[in-house]
């Protein structure tokens, strides 16, 4: 039980209260971007995916709208994107290879970010307990107040 400094101990449930409020927000920020990751990472699969299976002959290409194109595929050479909107072209088991580099570096970020967000949540979890008692006291201690001045009336 906490009797004493009423300041220090509002002071102090203040400052946890920031602190809940940091973790949660830092929560909401990585869960996001785990979803953002996860879906790069099923984008990559289905390309790693696609690119393994690709056949030459006829295809339709979706060229947005609900339109696709008729289309000659040549699987023998892909196009993969190197970062700030260039592409290479790569054979198709270099392609293929660099599709696998790239799920498992992004597999890897993902992991790092889950480990990230279970820290957060252990923290958030043990002064969220800490809140609570707190606030408890707190409570506890206005009613042992209210019933000592009740007593001299």
């Amino acid at each position: 039980m906490v009797i004493g400094n009423p300041s220090g101990v509002e002071e102090e449930r203040q400052r946890l209260s920031y602190e809940v409020a940091v973790y949660r927000e830092q929560l909401r920020l990585l869960q996001r971007e785990m979803e953002r990751i996860t879906l790069t990472l099923l984008d990559l699969k289905n390309a790693e995916r696609t690119a393994s299976n690709l056949k030459d002959g006829q295809s339709l290409v979706p060229i947005g709208g609900g339109a696709f194109l008729n289309s000659d595929i040549n699987s023998h050479t892909l196009l993969v994107p190197v970062g700030a909107g260039y592409l290479v072209q790569m054979g198709r088991e270099e392609a293929a290879r660099e599709l696998a580099r790239r799920i498992e570096s992004t597999e890897k970020a993902l992991h790092r970010l889950e480990e990230e967000f279970g820290g957060i949540s252990g923290k958030l979890n043990s002064i969220g307990t800490k809140l609570g008692t707190l606030q408890s006291e707190m409570a506890l201690n206005k009613r042992v107040e209210e019933n000592i001045g009740e007593d001299y009336l």
